[in-house]
């Protein structure tokens, strides 16, 4: 009976706990390899016509109650199956998460680079099996979007064509409803952040200085998320209202992070460059976890709207080199300001302690090795850690940066959280 199933679990230690955990997802691991399997002998058979389905979503909702997204995420990944053999044995193996796969088979969907999946499969394999689904799904969407270039800039361009406001009133209820395309998105993304961090630290010092900092905590604030993100649009318009004509407002600096052979590659392909680099997915290229061209958050962008922003200046890009890294600190400083600060924040786009979402426009500037024990203040030495995991470095956590990209975060006795 499940009551004893429940009476079982409770009386787990934490660590009995967690390793029945992990066998349970090893075993859901097998059983989604063995149901992916079923699926794709039943389409290349078209089983599915025998009780006259015209697919295989038809038997799959009568005879099993799916749904149209269980449908197609099973046999995309059932398709990408059929076609390498190796996916289904990392997946069998329980090398990779069912998560993690299925990510590969949204890219091996693609009608318009789908068939070039097989050319960075054993780096995304080897990259699924060690990053978080988060992490592991923006690799494959960002080789998506660096593998159709065309087809993805014109996706976006017809977006932002189609870029569009409202501000409507009815019974006293303001709405107001916009949608941008990618660079434009990134630049008011970045304002509309600092204007609703800045409600925050209003909230914060009324309730610290209501409460006092021992008794301060979120509970406490006066508004809700939801309210300052909504004063903070308010504030952002009152501003430009406030602003006299023909005085420029405050510009934003949105940081465009671009990998040298995917830059060097657009300036030829438009003919600003003499030649180009080197094919990215060919033999001798970067890996498809090195290609970059996204945000300091992470949000992907369009390379051809990244050439026309550094054509026009308006944002400052980054060009890094095969590791990541940009530029080099070294003593002379004891804390990651300015350039070095926005080169380590850039690592990352979001806290680099495991399972943790805070975005690294949030997050503080970590030095991997402490400036105690004679670290550098340089970016191969740093990383982005939120307020709370970066103080888990006084009681004996340590992180790890490997050669490709990838953070290890290590507990006091040593082992790896995993």
């Amino acid at each position: 009976m499940f009551a004893d199933v429940i009476a079982e679990v409770e009386g787990l230690d934490d660590a009995a706990w967690l390793a029945g955990l992990k066998q349970i997802e090893a075993e859901q691991r097998q059983l989604d390899a063995r149901r992916a399997a079923m699926l794709a002998v039943g389409e290349r058979r078209k089983s599915y016509r025998r009780d006259g389905h015209a697919s295989m979503w038809g038997l799959l909702r009568a005879s099993l109650g799916w749904s149209n997204a269980e449908c197609r995420d099973r046999t995309q990944l059932a398709r990408l199956i059929e076609a390498y053999r190796e996916v289904g044995e990392s997946l069998y193996e329980t090398w990779i998460s069912v998560a993690n796969a299925a990510a590969i088979a949204r890219g091996f969907a693609n009608p318009r680079c789908g068939d070039q999946v097989g050319d960075v499969l054993g780096t995304l394999l080897t990259n699924a099996q060690r990053m978080e689904y988060d992490d592991f799904r923006h690799v494959v969407r960002r080789w998506e979007l660096l593998a159709d270039a065309d087809g993805a800039h014109r996706d976006r361009e017809q977006i932002h064509e189609n870029r569009d406001a409202h501000f409507t009133e009815w019974q006293g209820q303001g709405t107001l409803l916009a949608q941008w395309g990618d660079i434009d998105t990134a630049i008011n993304k970045q304002v509309f952040e600092r204007f609703v961090q800045a409600e925050w630290d209003a909230d914060w010092k009324w309730t610290v200085d209501t409460y006092g900092e021992a008794e301060a905590c979120k509970a406490l604030m006066p508004r809700t998320e939801a309210q300052r993100r909504a004063d903070a649009a308010s504030a952002i318009l009152r501003r430009a209202g406030s602003i006299d004509r023909g005085v420029k407002a405050p510009r934003t600096v949105v940081n465009i992070h671009l990998d040298y052979q995917s830059f060097s590659d657009l300036m030829a392909v438009h003919g600003l460059f003499p030649e180009r680099h080197v094919d990215p997915f060919e033999q001798g290229g970067l890996l498809a976890t090195q290609l970059r061209c996204e945000t300091a958050d992470g949000d992907l962008i369009d390379p051809h709207a990244v050439l026309q922003a550094a054509l026009e200046g308006y944002v400052r890009f980054v060009v890094l080199n095969d590791e990541g890294i940009p530029i080099r600190w070294g003593r002379q400083r004891r804390l990651f300001e300015g350039a070095a600060r926005d080169a380590v924040m850039m690592l990352s786009n979001r806290c680099t302690h495991p399972g943790c979402r805070v975005a690294a426009t949030h997050s503080e500037a970590d030095h991997l090795t402490p400036w105690s024990q004679l670290g550098e203040t340089e970016p191969a030495n740093g990383g982005p850690r939120c307020r709370k995991h970066n103080r888990f470095r006084n009681v004996g956590y340590a992180s790890h940066r490997d050669r490709y990209g990838g953070w290890h975060t290590y507990r006091p006795d040593g082992t790896e959280i995993r």
